[in-house]
């Protein structure tokens, strides 16, 4: 079946109206128009079409009707294998049901058109429409509420996917594999829960439970007789080597063995402590030598030194008196030449200062000749400012009178404006009359006298007329009372203007603001003038002029040339710099003859010192000289001793025995003898207290007890060993018949999957979809190998999902020999713009032999959708 048009009548926001929807194409066609146009007004037309009888008074044919009341009315045009055909309803008033065919012949009405389309949703549309049409707002594949209507609507979508896809599957036993296989898997089922739980643990009351309970019991009591069996047999074998140890440690031989390394040892130890004493000795006597040999070396060293620097120091004093005498000799020369540059310097300085005293005197008078003229200039631009100042002042006074501003006037300009509008759109609506007086009697309104010419009456109003009484007049019904009040309101708002602007009138308004950019105009221009007459204003003006009057006053009298006076000067300050120059030149070489005379004075003095400490240190030189001489003749024989004792140590070293060692032998003969003691006196301890416990454990014939127990128990695990495997066998039956059960339903499934992944790819490339063997519906998406349950996902995922299950019962649908158009009501809502994009490709790839029909608010979005766009014409009635 193909929708190719859709007509509705008075239904909802049509009221009235005659809505007709075409120009619906066999692949995607889209009505693209904005929220609350009607949109999901055609859903829910075409769904009361196929499932609500004529006659029919339910919520949803309720819902069609329009606020005004009256009968809906829906016709649609479908092809169908014999041909076109025309389905139309009209409900609550005059109900109607017909099917007319494409010629217009009604080919059913009433009861037989129901029958008609009753068939038509057997063949077609009973479950396919909820699985196919996607009403606006539903996410899923399936309505989520509890309603009645909701319940019903998912048992059809059920049953619709399930008999289509038995369909194309064939037999529906064929998912199970059968009521045999049934049978078994029940049977075997039973014999497992006879003998373990549903978590494959045993079953309590059953006969593995019980087995296994047996095998604990007698494990438990075989561990705790155990130990006790494992410590008796611990014991005899304790209690032998105790005996053995025992009779060795107490056998007369090896006591004496241990008495006579223990003598030996300290014998050994006492020769050694001999010995150590002797080398003690020796060591002292060398250190003797050798200090002995070293204290002639330093004396003999120390005696050179002083002698050494006694001669040093001679040599340093004669050339310290050689330096201070042709350093006194070069610093009493360079301070005479430093006092004769001094003076040249001072009688330069002196005819410098005159000629800048003269120079000073005339700059003066040229000065004040400067300043009388600065002042007359001074004096002309404080009259002009002080002038401007007064202008300035005044002009301001007469500004700050005026309060007019162009905002107000603006204000006033658009009252004045509303006024003459007000005026114009009451006269229309008011009743015009004329006063035409003949004689001297005046007509008046209100006490007002009513002037010659013509008025506009806009409510009911007196006229008093005199020698004739009054005179009411009303333009009736209100006419004009509203027109007045709006006049009433302009001129309101207009005086407030102009009691803003300080003005009676509007005119007044204007040429008050005229005067007042004029004014304004002319202080900018005073300004102006003022910046550039006294910028820095009057008093900075008449302080200048104050300064510069007194500046001519002060004004010497003399004739000399400031230009003349001025290179004559600077002939002198260069002389005056040269001759400075080279006295600071001459004073710098005297101040450093002198520092250099101080230091060599200074070497002297100390080169002097130095002589005498080193002759009060050393004393007599030959004397000196003579024990160096004893020194040395001595160092020979110091030098033999310490080689006779060096050799003596190491005579007795090479000799001696090992202390340390002869120490640990001692030790050890010591030890060996206390542990032995030692040990024989515990070993007699244990042996006493290992035959009291042997002797009570004999007594209770435990190792009969645990041979009997270790018996019982083998035969009680094997026991359950067997009801382990049975249980595991059964358990692996069942799931071998469950994997077969499920490689049924992977075929059952098979078809719709193999439809739905190239579109699901679109979306998510290398992505898996899971299918409940009961709702057979998707419920599980993994994607990049994680798996992931759609009820967990994002809005938009589970949208496009749906979406995309949908297509793919289309295309089933479609290849059963059952076409069925898809209608799409505001879908894809929470797609992002690659996602959408993705869609729009699946949804073509589903269009080639599907008929798609989007009804969608999203006009940007869903351009890039493409494919045929259905119009909508509204007519009235």
């Amino acid at each position: 079946m193909r929708l190719r048009a859709i007509e509705l009548t008075n239904v909802r926001r049509f009221a009235g109206r005659r809505a007709s929807l075409s120009g619906i194409g066999d692949g995607i066609t889209v009505l693209s128009e904005p929220n609350e146009f009607g949109k999901s007004t055609f859903f829910d037309a075409i769904h009361a079409l196929f499932f609500e009888k004529h006659r029919s008074a339910k919520a949803p044919v309720k819902a069609l009707q329009p606020h005004a009341g009256g009968a809906p009315e829906v016709a649609v045009e479908v092809d169908l294998p014999e041909g076109r055909f025309r389905i139309y309803k009209r409900w609550l008033q005059r109900p109607v049901a017909q099917i007319t065919d494409g010629a217009g012949r009604m080919i059913a009405q009433a009861d037989e058109a129901e029958a008609w389309s009753d068939r038509l949703m057997e063949g077609d549309l009973a479950g396919p429409s909820g699985l196919l049409w996607v009403r606006q707002g539903v996410l899923g594949l399936e309505p989520d509420g509890s309603s009645t209507d909701d319940k019903r609507e998912r048992e059809r979508g059920l049953t619709a996917r399930r008999d289509l896809l038995s369909s194309v599957a064939g037999e529906i036993d064929m998912m199970t594999g059968g009521r045999r296989m049934d049978a078994v898997v029940d049977r075997v089922a039973e014999a497992l829960a006879k003998l373990a739980t549903t978590t494959g643990r045993p079953k309590a009351g059953g006969d593995w439970a019980r087995a296994v309970d047996e095998a604990t019991a007698l494990a438990a009591e075989e561990a705790s007789l155990r130990p006790r069996a494992e410590r008796l047999s611990g014991d005899l074998a304790r209690r032998a080597e105790v005996q053995r140890s025992l009779a060795r440690l107490t056998d007369p031989q090896e006591a004496a063995l241990r008495t006579e390394g223990l003598r030996q040892a300290e014998a050994a130890h006492q020769a050694a402590q001999a010995h150590q004493d002797h080398i003690a000795q020796a060591e002292a006597a060398l250190r003797l030598a050798v200090l002995d040999a070293e204290q002639a070396a330093r004396e003999i060293g120390r005696l050179q030194a002083l002698a050494a620097r006694v001669e040093q120091a001679r040599v340093v004093l004669a050339r310290a008196e050689a330096g201070a005498a042709s350093a006194l000799t070069r610093s009493d020369d360079l301070g005479q030449r430093a006092r004769t540059a001094a003076l040249a310097a001072e009688a330069a300085a002196t005819t410098t200062r005159d000629l800048r005293q003269r120079l000073a005197v005339a700059t003066r008078a040229r000065a004040a000749q400067v300043a009388r003229t600065q002042a007359e200039a001074l004096q002309r631009r404080l009259d002009r400012a002080t002038a401007l100042k007064t202008s300035l002042d005044a002009d301001r006074g007469q500004r700050a009178r005026i309060s007019v501003t162009a905002k107000v006037l603006e204000a006033a300009e658009k009252a004045q404006a509303a006024l003459d509008l007000a005026r114009v759109r009451a006269e229309a609506q008011a009743v015009t009359i004329a006063a035409l007086p003949e004689t001297g009697a005046v007509a008046s309104i209100a006490g007002q006298p009513l002037p010659a010419g013509p008025h506009a009456i806009y409510g009911l109003t007196d006229i008093s007329l005199p020698g004739f009484g009054v005179l009411r007049i009303d333009p009736g019904q209100g006419r004009g009372a509203e027109g007045a009040a709006d006049v009433r309101k302009a001129e309101q708002a207009l005086e407030r203007a102009l009691a803003s602007a300080g003005a009676d009138t509007l005119t007044a308004a204007r040429a008050a603001w005229a005067e007042a950019q004029r004014l304004d105009a002319g202080i900018a221009q005073t300004l102006a003038l003022m910046a550039e007459v006294a910028a820095e204003g009057l008093d900075a003006l008449r302080s200048a002029l104050a300064k510069a009057v007194a500046e001519a006053a002060d004004a010497p009298d003399t004739t000399d040339d400031t230009d003349a006076l001025a290179a004559s000067l600077g002939h002198a300050e260069r002389a005056e710099d040269e001759a400075r120059a080279a006295a600071k030149t001459a004073q710098d070489l005297s101040v450093a003859a002198g520092e250099a005379r101080a230091a060599t004075e200074a070497d002297r003095r100390t080169a002097e010192r130095h002589l005498a400490d080193a002759l009060e240190e050393a004393g007599d030189l030959a004397a000196l000289a003579g024990q160096i001489a004893n020194l040395r003749s001595r160092q020979p024989a110091l030098d033999a001793a310490r080689t006779r004792a060096d050799e003596a140590l190491a005579a007795l070293r090479a000799n001696a025995p090992d202390l340390a060692t002869t120490t640990a032998r001692l030790a050890r003969a010591k030890g060996a003898v206390d542990q032995a003691a030692k040990d024989a006196g515990r070993a007699r301890e244990d042996l006493a207290s290992l035959n009291a416990t042997i002797a009570a454990l004999a007594d209770e014939g435990i190792e009969e007890r645990l041979s009997s127990l270790t018996g019982s128990r083998a035969e009680a695990e094997a026991r359950a060993a067997r009801y382990e495997a049975e249980v595991q066998a059964l358990a692996r039956l069942r799931r071998a018949l469950e994997d077969a059960r499920t490689k049924a339903r992977d075929a059952y499934f098979g078809p719709v999957l193999r439809e739905l992944q190239p579109l699901l790819s679109i979306l998510h490339p290398g992505a898996h979809l899971a299918i409940d063997d009961t709702s057979l519906l998707p419920t599980v998406l993994t994607r990049n190998g994680q798996a992931e349950a759609l009820d967990i996902l994002s809005g938009g995922t589970r949208e496009q999902v749906a979406i995309l299950t949908r297509l793919a019962f289309a295309r089933l649908f479609a290849s059963a020999g059952r076409p069925v158009p898809v209608i799409l009501d505001d879908a894809l809502v929470h797609s992002d713009d690659d996602r959408i994009e993705a869609m729009f490709t699946a949804l073509h790839r589903t269009a080639r032999n599907q008929q798609i029909l989007v009804l969608t608010c999203r006009q940007r979005a869903f351009a890039a959708l493409g494919g045929e766009r259905a119009t909508v014409q509204v007519d009235v009635v």
